[in-house]
């Protein structure tokens, strides 16, 4: 029913390909008629005698052989017309689904049985996750008998790292093995998200008593199975219950690509709203092919292979012109897009879109701004500006950001992110200042002596999480934080554990 479904949207791409299909058409009809007109209507001889006696049959040989091709390239025209049928995501929505992990902490992940442990094992594999997903939004959750928020969703992998080095099963303040809790904050967390996302849970097991508090109707979710055996039962029971997809760990990476797949499909929906569909003709390359085999006559085989020796040895063939003959350009792009040649599929491509999201993932962010320059949409505009603003180009990137609120007034991403970048060049044009103050003051006090500020001249300010504040100045900031990240989220998830104490653990009732 859902290939049922899906084909009754099929729509193409490039229709005017279709006029194709009645000239062949009309060529079948003409060489029915010739064959037709050739043939001899001699009614006294036997069929069988006839055959025997008449000369020239290999005229129609060459003509079945001409209705294969003409096959063969029907099916060619309707793939260049391109059909389409499933949505196909924007170049410029994340190219993997925002992803929350969810890792259990609870006591039995400390276990050696998977060397070094169930847990380092765990951490190594979501170290390798972060690294293959190459700049999707990831967020961090820890949980055993509660959940806590380790890190809201970012496209930086770094801040990840030295908070996931600092989890340990002794840091949570309840014992337990309770994904429900880290079902529910993950649902929170993608509830804020652009796209659909995923919670993949790195566990070893699952309370029998929490699996029928585990939420239904929340997003898409996976689990990889961090035990010699799979989790036993009950974790059988829980994935078939709450519809998790189980993947057990491995020693390569092939259970990292079975989550990202599992990660990337809520891209789909996102394409829907979109309304880009994906090109699906290169699937009628096949059968076209099969029916070419049959061609293969003799003398044909040899004309293709003089073709071929032609093309292969003229002097200024290249590998990319032999791709040119199958491949358009923005095809040949996608297929380096999606080999993560990144500066290969800006080369490639043609569509400006395509061609600036592949500047930008290969670093060359001036020139993908460039490419979008032209191009006068709001959603043009505004990734012009992401692309300045990730070159550090803080006043085109203000330019590019109040172009796509004039285009569209209704575009709050592109107002958020207009005062964001007004925000950053204010801070740096007030540090400027404040530095060349500071050099001034140095070269007039020379000769002379400076008095510095008195112990209670000092000025304390508290930071939280609206300060304005660079990334300079939050890394100086973060340098001077003696304690360990464990330490600091030992003490956090208590706090956060007893403000959500049922009523019952303080012995309060509800009325």
């Amino acid at each position: 029913m859902n290939a049922l479904s899906d084909l009754a949207g099929l729509t193409f791409l490039r229709p005017l390909w279709l006029l194709a299909i009645p000239a062949l058409a009309l060529v079948w009809w003409q060489l029915r008629q010739r064959e037709a007109s050739e043939s001899p209507a001699l009614p006294e001889i036997a069929p069988h005698l006839l055959r025997a006696l008449t000369i020239g049959r290999g005229e129609a040989s060459r003509s079945r052989a001409a209705l294969i091709v003409l096959g063969a390239a029907c099916l060619m025209a309707i793939g260049a017309a391109g059909p389409a049928f499933r949505p196909a995501p924007s170049p410029f929505v994340t190219e993997t689904a925002p992803l929350v992990i969810a890792l259990d902490l609870s006591p039995g992940m400390d276990m050696g049985d998977i060397p070094p442990s169930r847990l380092e094992r765990a951490k190594q594999k979501i170290r390798d996750l972060i690294a293959l997903r190459a700049g999707g939004r990831t967020g961090l959750i820890a949980y055993a008998g509660s959940a806590h928020l380790v890190m809201p969703p970012t496209e930086d992998p770094t801040v990840l790292q030295s908070f996931l080095e600092g989890l340990t099963p002794g840091i949570m303040p309840r014992a337990g093995q309770h994904p429900s809790e880290a079902m529910r904050l993950a649902t929170t967390l993608l509830a804020t998200e652009d796209q659909a996302g995923t919670v993949l849970f790195v566990t070893d097991g699952v309370d029998p008593t929490d699996i029928a508090n585990f939420p239904t109707d929340g997003p898409g979710s996976v689990a990889l199975i961090v035990a010699p055996d799979g989790g036993g039962p009950e974790l059988d029971r829980w994935a078939r219950a709450a519809g998790v997809r189980k993947v057990a760990v491995t020693v390569d990476d092939s259970d990292l690509r079975a989550v990202n797949r599992a990660a990337a499909s809520s891209l789909a929906r996102a394409a829907s709203e979109d309304g880009r569909m994906r090109d699906d003709g290169w699937l009628l390359a096949i059968p076209a092919a099969l029916l070419l085999l049959l061609w293969f006559r003799r003398g044909t085989t040899l004309h293709w292979a003089v073709i071929g020796a032609a093309v292969m040895l003229a002097p200024d063939a290249r590998a990319n012109e032999l791709s040119d003959l199958f491949w358009t350009k923005d095809q040949q792009g996608a297929r380096a897009y999606a080999a993560r040649d990144f500066p290969q599929a800006a080369e490639d491509f043609v569509d400006p879109p395509w061609k600036a999201v592949s500047l930008m993932r290969s670093g060359q962010y001036g020139e993908a701004a460039a490419v979008l320059e032209p191009i006068q949409t709001s959603d043009a505009q505004f990734n012009r500006g992401i692309a300045l603003i990730r070159g550090r180009d803080y006043p085109g990137a203000i330019a590019a950001f109040e172009a796509a609120v004039k285009l569209d007034p209704s575009d709050q991403a592109a107002q958020e992110n207009l005062a964001l970048a007004r925000r950053i060049l204010d801070y740096l044009n007030e540090t400027r200042e404040a530095e060349d103050t500071e050099v001034d003051s140095e070269d007039n006090a020379a000769d002379g002596t400076v008095e510095d500020l008195q112990s209670d001249q000092g000025q304390m300010r508290r930071i939280t999480g609206d300060s304005d504040l660079s990334e300079d100045a939050a890394e100086q900031w973060m340098k001077q934080v003696q304690t360990k990240p464990a330490d600091f989220l030992k003490s956090r998830f208590a706090i956060e554990a007893a403000q959500t104490r049922a009523p019952s653990d303080t012995g309060a009732e509800v009325q």
